[in-house]
């Protein structure tokens, strides 16, 4: 199990959210976006050897980008994301399958950073970020 097939996974799973227009796993990150709302998997810390095996931690950051920041819709648009339940969440996504297809032994949402700006491209967007720790 490796880092980029759980950002793999972690595709998969966020493209369950059919509000979100697109997905980027880790190995395709685009230079500008165009459609929103968009999920960007970034990866972040890693540890390794975890548990004295030859397995790793990954903790990923998921970013939510929405196509204004000063828009009250996308404000409340981006609360379905948050929300622990429902169609849009993030956290319930994931949750729907915490091996990320088989490619993490265990996947957790640990915590969301609340509504903020994120400079992507060049551009200034409302977004929310996602952190998960996969472990494999």
């Amino acid at each position: 199990m490796g880092m980029e097939a759980m950002g793999n996974g972690l595709k998969v799973r966020l493209q369950t959210i059919s509000d979100i227009k697109r997905v980027f796993a880790c190995n395709e990150l685009p230079n500008v976006v165009n459609e929103f709302p968009v999920a960007l998997i970034l990866p972040g810390e890693v540890e390794f050897n975890q548990s004295f095996t030859n397995k790793i931690d990954v903790t990923f950051r998921i970013l939510i980008l929405m196509s204004k920041q000063d828009n009250p819709t996308a404000y409340n648009r981006l609360l379905d994301y948050i929300d622990p339940t429902g169609s849009d969440s993030v956290y319930a996504a994931i949750s729907g399958d915490q091996t990320l297809g088989g490619s993490a032994d265990a996947a957790f949402v640990t915590k969301c950073s609340g509504a903020g700006a994120t400079i992507w491209g060049g551009q200034v967007y409302l977004s929310t970020e996602f952190e998960v720790v996969a472990y494999g």
